[in-house]
């Protein structure tokens, strides 16, 4: 079961007691729904701007300059500022042929193991991303492009989605490390496991739900 209750957004049970770190998944999972929002403002913004630029070019031969560099530093922040939310509704995609056949226990330790990997990679990344902002930075440098964007602003916002997902992820290895640690299968999987074909259609069908909202996303974990 998921530290969150799905229906409310509040803290699940497990055998009547609260779990623990419920709290902060949720108040994760209600920053990372924000940013997700905003990143598809941003992306929904980039699709008009393409769209007028385009549109511009056909019947009046100009170009508002700048249209696809803004669109591009828009998609790569949207995107970063997105993994936080995907990790914490266990939305990556996985290879689990093998996985689901394994016992609980084997499925629980490769969850953890698996993280350890991911949000490992993204740390690496997010080091040498800050070194690179810094000097950026430091340096006042700009596209080279005829938009002189400062590149650095961008990167500063890239990085902060970075450093978002990196936040959650350890969080998560924290709360699946002591479940673990606990053989609290049903906890690692609720929090870090791959989601079952069940969960992938519920959350799917969510939407038709009164009032429209995904209980993955009310919740998560």
């Amino acid at each position: 079961m998921s530290p969150v209750d799905t229906s409310d957004g509040g803290p699940a049970s497990t055998g009547g007691d609260r779990v623990p770190g419920a709290e902060i998944v949720r108040l994760l999972t209600w920053i990372s729904r924000w940013a997700v929002r905003i990143g598809g403002a941003g992306i929904l913004f980039s699709a008009g701007l393409v769209t007028v630029e385009v549109v511009v070019r056909k019947f009046f031969a100009m170009s508002l300059g700048g249209a696809d560099e803004i669109s591009g530093y828009i998609f790569a922040v949207s995107t970063m500022w997105a993994l936080p939310f995907a990790l914490l509704n266990r939305a990556n995609v996985r290879i689990d042929v093998v996985y689901m056949r394994l016992p609980a226990w084997l499925r629980s330790f490769l969850d953890v193991f698996g993280l350890i990997l991911l949000v490992g990679f993204v740390a690496v990344v997010f080091w040498h991303s800050v070194n690179m902002f810094l000097e950026n930075r430091a340096n006042d440098t700009r596209s080279i492009t005829p938009l002189q964007a400062r590149v650095w602003i961008w990167q500063g916002l890239w990085i902060f989605g970075m450093a978002l997902f990196l936040l959650v992820g350890a969080i998560l290895f924290v709360l699946a490390a002591v479940a673990l640690a606990l053989w609290r299968n049903d906890e690692v999987a609720g929090l870090i496991g791959s989601r079952s074909s069940e969960e992938e259609i519920a959350s799917e069908t969510a939407f038709l739900s009164e009032g429209g909202d995904r209980p993955d996303e009310r919740g998560a974990m």
